[in-house]
């Protein structure tokens, strides 16, 4: 056939187009016939509307298929015959998981969509796709679309459609038959008709019809008969026993409990068998023995060892592993004894070993089937050539395909004739067992198969039933079937592969079955005669009955609507009621499933189904169907009824999907998420790993901008007073003390009032300073603008010439004229009035310059201008050094004896200055002159922290002898010149001090106004001194920058025990305090050393038992373990030893009330007018760690971190009391987000109030110092002008004195910066980084979003500390966090009403106890006894316990208990541990809170013995977890703490791993620590006491609260980091919404890398950090 004939249209292929272009059709023609070119010739009449967008008006076609292979096969030839973009949609593509967003790029991408039918209903039913927007439907092999088949339930949806909507639907069949029903033939493809709307179309006459027959299939039909005698011999008998042996054998064995796997698609419940599947496997193999002798045999048995060493090696349990190791033994057994009858057989022969593959053995151990296909072969085949071959060899089985193809392949080798003209190959179907991997690959090797066979590679190729339908092959003129026909599609499908002029189409079939097998074929061929005869001529002209049609789509359950459109059918409703049950919340070990009940049958005989959702569902009464015929029907109509009511609750969405979390905060995002909006930010999306930075302006506090002195109007001086603190062991005798009690100060000036300022620390090296700003201040009045000019002049002189050396002053700098940001002067003080000759004497500091022996002749020294004044070295290579005089020693003179003490080699002061500074001064001129006893000014600018580090602890300062020749005299007063090193240190505290009082104010009005109350004005604030956190424990240098922290307590780091597993193990008998004797005295175990026991042990273990001793006391002991109960807690050793920070040294002596004491709790109730917070508070809570201050936030940031969860928690619960825990917890995620609470305080200036840098002069901004005027415009008016700027281009301006006076850069050098400017935006971003230096200079700072949303955590840690929860829960409101309903009181969040169906505790308490047994026992452990025991009854309901509907499951108030437990903890060792760290208190913190603490204090009351389950895996894990904890005593020991918890690993559908599978990585189940969390919410809300609930969790965790205390557990990623092994963690990798980090660290001298996944990255760097450390523990020495 040419090339054009096949890519032309045939004539009857017009004809049928032109009908189908009219009308709906199914296209029948036989195999060959050109079905899939009216299918392209189709598309592309209707392609005209598929240009325009979906939403314009624009179409898009559909090509359905059976089959993935189909799908592809078409996809690609729809590439290769048009110009249309073509779309393939299959289940590997994980569709199920697609958005509408997803389907809409799709649709908007692609015009012809290409995939299965299934994936195709799933999205019409949800609405992912319109049929409206539909012009054309292609179905391919039509004849599927019967009964229940996604073909058919696309077509009832098609029938529900209006009619004026109806795309085209074109079906393609070469078969229109399914099965043997060839009695109803005619009636079924009427059936077909009616369910494509459409007739049946084919050739017009039986001229047309040989037309077709000259391109499909006309091939010479033969039969090949075979001997059907049984080839039953005693060896087949010998390997069927011993096969029937090992299946009873695997009856009998016990595989242990197996994971639940569930479904690709619809997440429903199967149940695998995997004895079964071994025991199919053994038989599959008798099988192929049987059809093809024992030499098939051979081959077959080598592929079950290998499938069963596969699933041996993917065993999911020791018992199946163990198994799996028996099986491939046995089958090595039988495959050795089938080689050994073989070489039986060659010795007979006299064969050589080499020959166990010849044709002589093949046909000696073949069946008569298999030798008449190979004689076949062997007749037909070997007188040609290769090319002359193109043959299909079709089998049944998948196995039966492998196993034949070997078998050619062995017997064509062995016949030389036949070498090179067969070649073989098989091809199979994907296996419905196979995992998701397996299938893919045998796709892609079946493609590679069929791309050899259409290359000529190979001509024979073996295969299932793949080939049968529409997989296309190259024309072939054989078609073998070897197997027996099955049915009339097998017949005309198989035979229609025979296309080629001259082909053969052979049937084998046994002696006994000829008859019947050419009766069967007969029939075969005279139905598909009748349908030929039937449907030629019936094409447009026949009219299909609509109301027929109809009839036929009249539902019994009519499928469910959504409001936009979505349909839901009843067949569909079940699967998505599981899906529904499998998307609540549940641990690992957990799959929900709904309860189908069957009620006995009506009076009619119909039947009625109930369904019960688990107890985590919002629906928790029973739903009943309507009476049914069936009970399949009334499981449908109850499934219906349940979507119908999930749907109107809310649970599932507008596509009767279950309600994703995303989702869920998506339906909330406008009212509580809306500000995120403002920074094109999605509430929905995901930053994993990254650490966000952002530009802030910084402000200047209110009081400070705009604040220069105005001429002729008051203005106010606040005295700067600097002092020894009394408190402290200052060195009174230091030559400072005097200076600093000088009346002689500096003043801030100003024309605003500043508020009262709390007194502040200043720390040097001689002792701490109190530096004091007056509460009153002095009131002047400046009288021209000269005298303001002069007193700018001294400001200046002041910083630029005194406190900044030359190396940090910045020559761009200018004097700020413009009265903003920092307006204010610092003028000199004498006796309380301004020291105006100071002021006009000090306008310009004169510099030091060397002085040649000339000048120094004609300069006269006084003594009395040294005295108080400030000198420097001219000569020194420091010139800018200074030194204050501190003593003129006019009894001494240059010729002075030199430094007697040290033994100097210099004989005097002439000597030593002569001999080092030669160079410099060459001599000295005046030897009678006085000298001066002077000190260093330190070069130390920050005196914030004190100075304690190794070097600078003990160093004393060294006194200097000058000559005055020699010095630089400035002049100036050196009690002022000492002051003025304090002024960056004071100004800056007093910037953030005022922001601090500013907030604190404002805070304190909005609580005020929020709870009615009135402050108390008759008390006067005076705010206290700031007060100095000592547990930072900060260090710095002599410039006072801060260095690495000496540890003041060792590390506390975790010894694990080397070659543990890092699992749990466990004593199964006793541990070692459960005899009554030590162990070194037991006896040898005489059982277990019979071979090598000594006579005189055995003497020894007669006189042990018969001790009476021992004897009675055994006795004693096993009396008292056997009356023993098991819900008494066990009794702990306890250490009398209190934890070493606790502040209180006589707590552990305290009674349970002071024990357990938290302030906090009583404050709650305060009257809000008596409250005062503290300035210093606010003044920490706006200070980072980076600022290295005295004080920071991060204490109260953990305090404020807590009471946001907790507050969050309570107003969740209260707003959306349907929500189930999986949801709330989702929510609340997001409210606590450091997104979210930055964006927050972006709608507030706080974060421009935000101390987070240290103060450093190289970047510090003096007051009244800023950029040019014209400088600072052109900056401020590009948006991230700083980014774009350099720093060299800023740092190389040098302004004149007219232009720092004026403020104003000259043109030509502002000209010049603009040419560094990146104009470009696109450049902008790839410039430099936001870390600029020259932020400073522009009022700006960059900080990690992380640090802001700490500020407004930490305040809130301030508020609650000092005004209680109820008052600080309206914080959340002052934030923008929550925006509460008109009637709602955020005051009241505790005031919890449980309003919710899933917190229902109105019932009796009868009901109640009745499932509560020995209460009496908990509670005594608890040390709580319950008023409404329904309460603890809810608090103990596991999700897999069905019983219980009176209450609901612990999940919403584990949610609840989760925060309080935080919060209180939170809160005491927040007032209790005052000298540990931060760092230390949130591993504390997390110590006392996690699952491990948890499942451990659940294990050790007892509780885990009340936990109402039922779920045979969660039971096994607590049970091997409570005899862990048994063997080690209840303790929580260093190995238990790197055990892997339920959040440790991922449980996603996207991961494909199941639920189950991961609950065998779980070592402590997370329903442990639950209960815990629910008991707790279970008291509080039994109590309505905070106190009270705290009182019961100090009980609980009392041991821990000790004991971590001393030697807390570090976080499993700094234990690591702690351990020499160089370990580092990767950047977090997201994939939806699993988390990946991975973690390389040194082993054994070697590279190790562990991967750690989790839900976010702070837990999955957890989760590999634990991974390191079981490796570790494992592999260490």
């Amino acid at each position: 056939m040419s090339l054009k004939e096949v890519f032309t249209a045939r004539p009857y292929q017009l004809e049928i187009l032109e009908n189908i272009v009219k009308e709906n059709g199914i296209v029948y023609l036989p195999t060959g016939g050109g079905k899939t070119y009216i299918a392209v010739l189709a598309i592309q009449r209707f392609s005209k509307a598929l240009q325009k967008k979906v939403e314009d008006g624009g179409k898009r076609i559909i090509f359905m298929c059976n089959t993935v292979e189909l799908v592809l096969q078409q996809a690609i030839e729809l590439k290769k015959r048009t110009n249309l973009n073509i779309g393939v949609y299959v289940g590997t593509r994980q569709i199920d998981n697609w958005s509408n967003t997803d389907w809409t790029l799709e649709i908007a991408e692609h015009q012809v969509l290409v995939g299965t039918a299934q994936v195709f209903l799933d999205a019409v039913m949800k609405a992912y796709i319109r049929i409206k927007d539909l012009s054309l439907v292609i179905i391919d092999e039509c004849h599927h679309a019967t009964k229940a088949h996604p073909m058919h339930e696309f077509m009832k949806l098609y029938s529900a459609e209006d009619k004026q909507n109806k795309p085209r639907v074109v079906g393609l069949s070469g078969v229109l038959l399914k099965g043997n029903k060839m009695k109803d033939a005619l009636k079924d493809i009427i059936e077909l008709e009616q369910v494509m709307h459409g007739n049946i179309i084919t050739v017009k006459s039986y001229k047309d019809y040989q037309n077709v027959l000259l391109y499909s299939a006309v091939p010479l039909e033969k039969m090949v008969s075979y001997n059907s005698a049984s080839t039953t011999n005693q060896i087949n008998d010998e390997i069927r026993n011993e096969i029937e042996c090992l299946s009873n054998f695997i009856d009998s064995w016990d595989i242990g409990e197996q994971p639940i796997k569930l479904s690709k698609g619809l997440l429903k419940e199967k149940s695998p068998s995997k004895k079964k599947f071994c025991k199919n496997l053994l038989q599959d193999f008798l099988f192929q023995m049987d059809n093809f002798g024992l030499y098939g045999a051979s081959v077959a048995i080598l592929s079950t060892i290998l499938e069963f060493e596969i699933k041996k090696k993917t065993s999911d349990t020791i018992q199946l592993k163990t198994l799996f190791h028996i099986l491939v033994n046995k089958c090595e057994y039988i495959l050795h004894f089938i080689e050994s009858k073989i070489h039986a057989f060659l010795k007979v022969k006299n064969l050589p070993a080499t020959s166990m593959h010849s044709d002589e053995v093949i046909m000696h151990f073949a069946s008569s089937k298999l030798i008449s296909l190979l004689n076949y072969v062997k007749s037909t085949f070997g007188n040609k050539n290769f090319e002359d071959i193109s043959c299909l060899l079709f089998v049944q089985r998948r196995f039966s395909a492998k196993c034949l193809s070997y078998i050619l392949r062995d017997y064509v080798k062995s016949r030389p004739f036949l070498n090179n003209v067969i070649k073989t190959d098989f091809m199979i179907g994907n296996s419905a067992i196979m995992c998701g991997v397996e299938n893919t690959l045998e796709s892609k090797w079946n493609k590679k198969v069929m791309e050899r066979f259409r290359n000529k590679e190979f001509n024979v190729l073996v295969c299932s039933n793949v080939l049968e339908e529409g997989i296309d092959v190259q024309t072939c003129n054989y078609v073998l079937v070897f197997d027996p026909l099955q049915t009339f599609n097998s017949y005309i499908q198989t035979k229609g592969r025979a296309r080629s002029n001259g082909s053969t189409y052979v049937v084998f079939c046994s002696e006994d079955k000829q008859t019947a097998t050419l009766k069967k074929i007969a029939v075969y061929r005279e139905v598909h005669e009748k349908l030929k005869n039937y449907l030629i001529n019936r094409t447009v002209d026949f009219n299909l009955n609509e109301e027929f049609i109809e009839k036929h789509f009249n539902e019994i359950i009519p499928p469910l609507v959504a409001p936009n459109g979505a349909m839901l059918l009843a067949s569909a409703a079940i699967s998505h009621v599981y899906r529904y049950c499998q998307s609540l919340p549940s641990d690992m070990f957990t799959i929900l499933v709904p309860m189908f009940e069957k009620l006995p049958q009506t009076n009619n005989g119909d039947n009625i189904v109930a369904i019960t959702l688990p107890t985590s569902s919002t629906v928790k009464e029973k739903i009943y169907s309507d009476p049914m015929a069936d009970v399949k029907l009334a499981k449908t109509s109850a499934a219906i009824k349940a979507c119908k009511l999930l749907l109107e609750n809310g649970e599932l969405n507008d596509k009767f999907l279950p309600l994703t979390k995303n989702e869920c905060v998506s339906n909330i995002s406008q009212h509580f998420f809306e500000h995120w909006k403002k920074f094109n930010d999605n509430v929905n999306s995901k930053l994993v790993g990254k650490q966000n930075k952002r530009v802030y302006d910084r402000i200047s506090p209110d009081e400070l901008y705009n604040a220069m002195p105005t001429v002729g109007e008051k203005c106010y001086a606040y005295e700067i007073v600097i002092k020894p603190d009394p408190n402290d062991k200052f060195d009174h005798k230091n030559y400072r003390v005097p200076l600093l009690n000088s009346r002689n100060n500096y003043a801030l000036l100003l024309k605003n009032r500043l508020p009262r300022l709390a007194d502040m620390p200043l720390f040097t090296n001689q002792g701490r300073l109190i530096c004091e700003l007056s509460n009153e201040p002095l009131e002047f009045t400046i009288g021209n603008e000269k005298e303001l000019e002069l007193l700018r002049n001294f400001h200046v002189t002041i910083f630029r010439d005194i406190i900044i050396k030359k190396r940090y002053w910045k020559s761009f700098m200018a004097m700020d004229r413009r009265n903003k940001e920092n307006a204010y002067l610092i003028v000199p003080l004498s006796e309380k009035i301004i020291n105006w000759s100071l002021v006009k004497k000090f306008q310009r500091l004169s510099s030091p310059r060397p002085l040649n022996i000339h000048e120094r002749k004609q300069q006269v020294y006084h003594p009395k201008d040294f005295i108080g004044s400030v000198v420097s070295k001219w000569y020194a290579e420091d010139d800018e050094q200074k030194y204050l005089v501190i003593n003129v020693l006019e009894n001494m003179n240059p010729l002075s004896p030199f430094d007697l003490k040290n033994n100097s080699i210099y004989n005097n002061y002439v000597e030593f200055y002569e001999n080092k500074y030669k160079n410099r001064i060459e001599s000295i001129v005046n030897k009678n002159q006085f000298l001066l006893e002077v000190k260093p000014l330190t070069s130390r600018r920050n005196f914030y922290i004190s100075q304690v580090g190794k070097n600078y602890k003990n160093k004393k300062e060294q006194m200097e002898v000058l000559i005055p020749e020699l010095c630089h005299n400035y002049k100036f007063p050196n009690e002022l010149c000492l002051k003025a090193v304090f002024l960056p240190s004071i100004i800056q505290r007093l910037h953030f001090m005022l922001h601090a009082e500013h907030i604190r104010v404002r805070i304190d009005n909005f609580l005020l106004k929020r709870t009615n109350s009135v402050r108390n004005l008759s008390r006067e604030y005076r705010p206290k001194p700031l007060i100095i956190d000592y547990s930072l424990r900060r260090n710095v240098d002599p410039d006072g920058n801060a260095i690495e922290m000496e540890e003041r307590f060792p590390k506390q780091v975790l010894t694990l025990e080397a070659k543990s597993s890092g699992t749990l193990k466990y004593n199964e008998t006793f541990h070692e305090d459960q005899t009554s004797w030590n162990e070194y005295i037991e006896p040898i175990d005489k059982d277990r050393s019979l071979s090598d026991i000594y006579p005189i042990e055995i003497s020894y273990y007669s006189h042990f038992i018969r001790s009476d001793t021992i004897s009675s006391n055994s006795v004693k002991y096993w009396e008292e373990m056997y009356n023993k109960s098991q819900l008494k807690m066990p009794v702990l050793k306890t250490s009398d030893i209190g934890p070493k920070f606790q502040t209180n040294p006589s707590i552990c002596d305290a009674g349970i009330e002071d024990k357990c004491f938290i302030s906090i709790l009583e404050r709650s109730f305060d009257n809000m007018s008596d409250i005062i917070v503290e300035q210093y508070e606010f003044v920490a809570a706006l200070t980072t760690s980076g600022a290295s201050e005295i004080y920071d936030m991060e204490r109260f940031e953990l305090l404020g971190d807590s009471f946001l969860k907790f507050s969050i928690s309570l107003f969740l619960i209260k707003q959306f009391p349907q929500w189930h825990e999986g949801f709330l917890t989702a929510v609340k995620s997001k409210f606590v987000s450091n997104r979210n609470l930055v964006y927050c305080m972006l709608q507030t200036d706080i974060p421009k109030r935000i101390n987070s840098k240290l103060l450093d002069l190289d970047e510090w901004l003096p007051p009244l110092l800023s950029l040019p005027e014209n400088l600072l415009e052109f900056l401020h008016k590009r948006i991230n002008a700083c980014k774009g700027i350099e720093n060299s281009s800023i740092y190389g301006i040098e302004l004149s004195d007219e232009e720092f006076d004026t403020s104003i850069c000259s043109e030509y050098k502002l000209d010049e910066l603009k040419k560094f400017y990146c104009q470009e935006e696109e450049k902008l971003e790839n410039c430099l980084s936001l870390d600029n230096d020259i932020n400073s200079y522009v009022y700006k700072d960059v900080m990690r979003d992380k640090v802001v949303a700490d500020t407004l955590e930490a305040l809130l840690g301030v508020c609650v500390k000092n005004y209680g929860i109820h008052k600080s829960f309206n914080m959340l409101e002052f934030f923008g966090i929550i925006k509460p309903a008109p009637n709602m009181h955020l005051s009241d969040l505790l005031e919890l009403n449980l309003v919710s169906p899933l917190l229902r505790t109105n019932i009796s308490s009868r009901e109640v106890d009745a499932f509560l047994i020995n209460y009496q026992d908990l509670e005594y452990n608890l040390g709580y006894k319950f008023k409404d025991r329904a309460f603890l009854l809810q608090a103990l309901t596991h999700p897999s316990y069905p019983t219980n509907r009176i209450t609901g499951n612990y999940q919403e108030l584990e949610f609840i208990g989760d925060a309080l437990l935080d919060f209180l903890v939170s809160c005491y060792i927040f007032e209790r541990n005052t000298n540990m760290t931060p760092g230390m208190l949130t591993d504390l913190r997390s110590a006392l809170v996690n699952n491990i603490t948890l499942g451990c204090v659940c294990e050790r009351h007892r509780f885990h013995l009340f936990i109402k389950y039922e779920n045979q895996a969660l039971s096994e894990a607590i049970v091997r977890f409570a005899n862990y904890q048994e063997s080690q005593n209840h303790s929580i020991t260093n190995q238990l703490r790197i055990l892997l918890e339920e959040e440790d690993v991922v449980d996603d559908e996207c991961t494909g791993v199941t639920k189950m599978n991961l609950s065998e990585k779980i070592e402590v189940p997370k329903a442990l620590g639950d209960v815990v969390e629910a008991l707790i919410a279970a008291v509080y809300f039994d109590s309505r006491d905070l106190k009270q609930t705290w009182h019961v969790i100090y009980r609980l965790l009392q041991k821990e609260i000790n004991e971590f205390a001393n030697n807390t557990p570090l976080d499993p990623v700094r234990e690591l980091l702690e351990k020499q092994v160089n370990a580092t963690f990767s950047k977090a990798i997201t994939d939806k919404n699993v988390v990946m980090v991975s973690c390389e660290f040194t082993c054994l001298r070697r590279k190790v890398e562990v991967c750690g996944f989790a839900s976010n990255s702070q837990q999955a760097k957890k989760a590999a950090a634990k991974h390191a450390l079981q490796y570790l523990c494992k592999h260490s020495n």
